[in-house]
């Protein structure tokens, strides 16, 4: 859910925007864990607007905000006024719907809000990560450089995710030639031998038998088949929305043999990036580990570190209760440890960054080496056996002939 609230800190400086939490509770005891005052507090109820919006408007995309961040960074360095900025990036901006947000976005600056406060009324479109480096930008002085910092940031996401999709299309392509491939044979070309061969008194034998069959039953059932594999995915994708239904998976993903270690190395890697750029803009420890939470993407790490937010916020050094989450490796810990004692933990953790997303590409360019042949010889078994299948009737009816 998500809440608006308005709080003053130690100084007395007033301070307002809009969080997510899980409930009012727990918002309530992370603001005052940070040494905020809380003098209101009010959820906000998605309008009928913004659901239109999410429906009939285009995605916005990693590239999307990449551009648009990497334009206003270049124009605030270059002294032109917030507004002025927006009014030139709406006139440029192809997407329609960030379109839409910066004209919102720049009409709340001109009645007096903060650039972070009016990006936080667009959660569908900015993460939380950005607005609060947005807002940590603004009181620093330093919108520019954080923008900076954004661009590069979402820049390291989006190649993340080129390089997950360059590595799943070959699986993917090929299975499904090889289904398709498949499916023809044993649902139009094997029936047509096996009423030869039966119109001649030959016996057929069993691998083509059973094949024969499963291609009758595919042509009597494929509609029944197809409605209930919508349903049945339907079913557990709503499952998998449910806290017990993503903890499982989550759970099940992490012990797989290639994909749980390379989920671990990938989730080190964002979570490290999003902390040492949090911490760099000059985001408390405690608010940093929360925003970092939200972008591990694993439902297991998540609530490890929400559970070493927990003991940091009594008093603990961070690499211990991440440590004992048991998640992490070793190497992670201590050079964590490494940055907390010398003073440099953004830095570090940047560092430490770099490594595992080396260290990833290395995982999927080896995983990549090993499944190409694979599929090459799954591809060639099916395929040879079920055109082998095929052709035993041939080789049966040539021998009774003979």
């Amino acid at each position: 859910m998500k809440y608006a609230y308005r709080v003053r800190d130690i100084s007395g400086r007033k301070l307002k925007g809009m969080l997510e939490a899980e409930n009012k509770t727990v918002l309530i005891e992370n603001l005052l864990r940070q040494g905020y005052y809380i003098l209101s507090l009010k959820e906000i109820k998605a309008s009928k607007s913004n659901i239109e919006v999410d429906l009939f408007s285009k995605k916005v995309f990693l590239n999307d905000l990449l551009l648009m961040s990497r334009q206003l960074s270049t124009m605030i360095s270059s002294g032109l006024p917030i507004p002025r900025c927006l009014r030139i990036l709406g006139e440029q901006t192809a997407n329609k719907r960030l379109k839409k947000a910066i004209s919102q976005i720049q009409k709340d600056i001109e009645e007096g809000l903060a650039l972070w406060e009016a990006i936080g009324k667009h959660p569908a479109i900015f993460s939380n990560v950005y607005i609060n480096m947005v807002r940590a930008g603004e009181l620093a002085g330093s919108l520019e450089e954080v923008l900076d910092r954004l661009s590069e940031y979402i820049q390291r996401e989006e190649e993340f995710h080129s390089k997950l999709r360059s590595a799943s299309i070959y699986p993917v392509i090929v299975i499904a030639f090889t289904a398709v491939l498949v499916f023809l044979i044993i649902t139009l070309v094997l029936p047509g031998f096996a009423g030869v061969f039966q119109a001649t008194g030959a016996e057929i034998p069993l691998p083509t038998r059973l094949l024969l069959n499963i291609g009758l039953f595919l042509q009597n059932s494929i509609l029944v088949l197809i409605i209930g594999t919508i349903i049945l995915l339907f079913l557990i994708k709503c499952w998998a929305k449910t806290d017990k239904g993503r903890l499982f998976i989550d759970k099940l993903c992490l012990h797989l043999p290639l994909l749980g270690r390379t989920i671990s190395h990938m989730t080190a890697a964002r979570f490290s990036r999003t902390m040492g750029m949090l911490l760099r803009s000059g985001i408390p420890v405690l608010e940093a580990l929360e925003l970092a939470e939200d972008t591990v993407g694993n439902t297991v790490i998540s609530r490890a570190i929400s559970r070493a937010r927990s003991s940091i916020s009594e008093g603990d050094s961070i690499t211990l209760p991440l440590e004992n989450t048991g998640v992490f490796e070793p190497m992670f810990t201590q050079m964590i440890a490494v940055g907390e004692e010398t003073g440099t933990l953004d830095q570090t953790l940047i560092r430490i960054s770099d490594y595992f997303e080396r260290e990833l590409t290395y995982m999927i360019n080896s995983m990549m080496a090993v499944i190409e042949p694979l599929m090459i010889l799954a591809v060639a078994l099916v395929v040879g056996g079920v055109v082998l299948a095929v052709l035993l009737p041939i080789f049966s009816f040539m021998t009774t002939v003979a």
